[in-house]
């Protein structure tokens, strides 16, 4: 099918136009995705944190159960378990491969 000069010019900025959009998609998922990584270490870090610092608290109410002659009855476990929260497949989270 010939297309006048007019139909080739249209269809070629049309092109062009969804390759910017395309390109500007996937710079702004690549900024959110660094983000969002970025966002990932700051909560493992900070739950690193809460453990290290409710392991100390741990400590100091067994030593004051044993000097009441109390039982320790602080549960001190993790707070999140392996496998015990939804895992990102089941929240239909799936890797992205940039």
């Amino acid at each position: 099918m010939d297309l006048s000069k007019d139909q080739q010019q249209f269809y070629e900025q049309a092109r062009e136009r969804c390759r910017q959009d395309v390109e500007q998609m996937n710079n702004t998922i690549r900024v959110e995705w660094a983000r969002l990584n970025d966002e990932i270490k700051r909560v493992q870090e900070l739950i690193q944190t809460l453990e290290l610092r409710k392991q100390t608290i741990a400590q100091i109410y067994a030593s004051s159960s044993e000097m009441l002659g109390l039982e320790n009855d602080l549960d001190v476990s993790p707070a999140i378990q392996d496998g015990g929260e939804d895992s990102a497949e089941e929240l239909g989270v799936g890797e992205i491969d940039l």
